[in-house]
């Protein structure tokens, strides 16, 4: 088990990994995020949290329950009096009030934690500071739910398919089997038929990078990186079985500093290790500076340098030729500085997806006919993107947090600014929020129902906030009956 560190950055030391030791830890104590001025804090027992506070007031339990429709405008508006008259916490004040009974409270508690830990794994960067305590307070309540499934559901909704691949990068080239404890795991994770066929690749005859293929949804990702950080992965090295070839090991060096790492293109690093490379391989080294700076330019066969007619045989020669050539110790040897190590990463990153789909006749078949579609490329590309930020906003929606699925809706209207889906989502989205965008929701929804104008969802959506609307100029407050109103058009 890794030390836990007292304090560090969220670049070094990504938050799953963090609540990952935290649990085999069984921590007890606190656990502090912070980020500029955001501030969070979660309340640690047996390695699960049990409480959080948040500095922002839009993250009060009192919005939340707004945001997801439990309680009225009004009844926020009298929550919060009543807290300010009696100083007491939100939780009293909607027990006492009637609100909610302590069942509900319970839960709704539960799922504030949840929505807080979940959020944080978006941030980019910030602090983690840990303060352990002998045993948190006697009457807290315990937070149940499974760590796995909350780690994969922070980074099913949050991490690029790119961040989960970096961090799996080095191990693209060992053969994968189950582990004891994969039995003990797969069964508490989030599922689909994706995650399924994940664990069925973990046979011991395929690769990660061969089996990865198989996680083709965000869920199926998380999955595959939650299953190797808790050790659940057994990386075997050797001949694969029924092939008297043996696989070259591969290794994808990513660096893990706080430094940014170099953008494909970039010239090597001017330091110390620079300027001691005389025996580089000065071709080697302007190989890599052109592919990666071409490396969203070229297609699979350049690539991999051989002709689009290529037998199988020959683009599994140049696929194992470009492993020993870009593997980290035949790179160390050249005197390759690191920086350029890293970009040659990259490259072999691409080469093996370039193999994967080269090496599979249905596949390589489907990547000819789309060679001359140049276009059509382009657009899957945005679809795809569009599709993926609407699929994570849809996660938050179902979880009461609108004002975070906005992150995702307005860039998937931006990107397919055709589709009903994602203008009605985003125009409901900007209504749910609080506070309220009536006319900016009124504007996507009447572009929803200009694109569909026979999804009733849509036009019940466009119902309730041209209602609103009027309410508001005629006086009333706005969103004050957004409960009713909505009763009304479903």
């Amino acid at each position: 088990m890794a030390a836990i560190p007292s304090s560090g950055i969220l670049h070094e030391t990504p938050l799953p990994k963090l609540l990952l030791e935290l649990y085999r830890a069984r921590f007890n104590g606190t656990l502090r995020l912070t980020r500029e001025r955001l501030e969070k804090s979660f309340l640690f027992r047996e390695g699960l949290p049990i409480f959080a506070e948040s500095n922002l007031a839009s993250e009060t339990l009192g919005v939340q329950l707004m945001d997801a429709g439990r309680i009225s405008r009004a009844d926020h508006v009298e929550v919060s009096s009543y807290v300010q008259r009696k100083r007491c916490k939100e939780g009293v004040a909607l027990l006492e009030l009637g609100l909610l009974d302590p069942k509900s409270l319970f839960s709704a508690l539960k799922e504030q934690v949840r929505m807080r830990v979940v959020d944080c794994f978006a941030w980019p960067r910030g602090e983690f500071e840990v303060e352990p305590a002998k045993a948190p307070p006697a009457d807290a309540q315990p937070f149940r739910a499974d760590i796995y499934p909350l780690l994969q559901e922070g980074i099913e909704t949050h991490w690029s398919a790119d961040r989960i691949l970096t961090d799996l990068a080095d191990r693209m080239g060992a053969r994968v089997a189950r582990t004891r404890r994969l039995s003990r795991i797969q069964e508490r994770l989030l599922w689909d038929d994706c995650v399924q066929e994940f664990i069925d690749a973990l046979d011991g005859r395929q690769t990660l990078w061969m089996a990865i293929q198989s996680a083709r949804t965000p869920r199926a990702l998380a999955a595959a990186w939650v299953l190797d950080a808790a050790s659940a992965i057994d990386y075997r090295e050797g001949e694969l079985a029924g092939d008297g070839e043996k696989e070259t090991e591969v290794e994808i060096v990513v660096t893990r500093t706080p430094a940014a790492s170099p953008e494909c293109g970039a010239t090597a690093a001017q330091g110390p290790e620079a300027a001691h490379h005389d025996g580089a391989d000065a071709v080697l080294l302007q190989e890599i500076d052109e592919k990666c700076a071409l490396m969203g330019k070229l297609d699979h066969y350049a690539l991999l340098g051989v002709e689009s007619a290529a037998a199988p045989a020959e683009i599994r020669a140049a696929y194992l030729a470009a492993a020993k050539r870009y593997h980290p110790d035949a790179l160390a040897r050249a005197g390759i500085p690191a920086e350029m190590r890293v970009q040659a990463g990259k490259v072999f990153a691409a080469i093996g997806k370039a193999h994967a789909v080269l090496s599979n006749p249905g596949r390589r078949k489907d990547y000819d006919a789309r060679l001359d579609l140049d276009e059509a490329d382009l657009d899957a590309e945005r679809l795809a993107a569009a599709e993926t930020n609407f699929r994570k906003a849809e996660i938050l929606m179902r979880q009461g947090n609108f004002r975070g699925a906005l992150e995702y809706l307005q860039p998937a209207a931006e990107l397919w600014p055709d589709e009903p889906a994602y203008q009605g989502a985003l125009g409901w989205a900007l209504y749910k929020k609080t506070p309220a965008e009536l006319d900016r929701a009124r504007l996507h929804l009447e572009r929803a129902h200009e694109l569909a104008p026979r999804d009733a969802e849509i036009t019940r959506h466009l119902s309730v906030v041209l209602k609103a609307l009027r309410e508001a100029e005629a006086g009333a407050a706005p969103g004050a009956e957004k409960n009713d109103l909505e009763t009304e058009a479903s």
